[in-house]
């Protein structure tokens, strides 16, 4: 079982350990725009990321339930696009992509080092995802987070 750390505040804000890189991860369409919720706030601080993703999404099929990992404008800054929905799928459907996507985005880690961990675990940070466009149910979305043993997930909540 996974852990799983509320905290109270920005996600945006999470502090970069010294030597490290961390992982600022979000639910995302397979359309190419980072237009609404918090998926807007990743396009306005990371411009070179968004056109990165743009461009994955524009070149690429059959994108859910899988994940792009995006180096930032910042060095030290991870995007996990974790792709779970096209505007066409049923909170079930999101759900079930979201955990394929999480485990695509576990494997891709895996050949990284120097990434941030707690307890042996990577961390994942992240907001409620599919919680707000998509309209899935967080406790949904919980739900197969904690099932998935190798990471350690810090969830921000304002």
């Amino acid at each position: 079982m996974s852990v799983i750390k509320y905290i109270q505040g920005d996600l945006f804000t999470h502090s970069i350990p010294s030597g490290k890189k961390i992982i600022l991860a979000h639910a995302c369409n397979t359309q190419g725009s980072w237009g609404g919720g918090i998926a807007a706030i990743f396009r306005k601080k990371f411009p070179q990321a968004n056109k990165e993703y743009s461009q994955y999404c524009h070149e690429n099929n059959n994108l859910l339930g899988k994940s792009l990992l995006i180096e930032s404008d910042n060095p030290s800054i991870l995007i996990a696009c974790l792709f779970t929905s096209d505007f066409n799928q049923s909170a079930a459907q999101i759900v079930h992509h979201t955990e394929q996507a999480i485990n695509d985005l576990d494997k891709i880690l895996k050949s990284y080092e120097d990434l941030e961990t707690i307890d042996g675990k990577i961390v994942i940070n992240m907001p409620k995802i599919n919680a707000g466009i998509f309209g899935v149910p967080w406790e949904n979305t919980e739900a197969v987070i904690k099932k998935i043993n190798d990471l350690y997930f810090n969830v921000y909540v304002i």
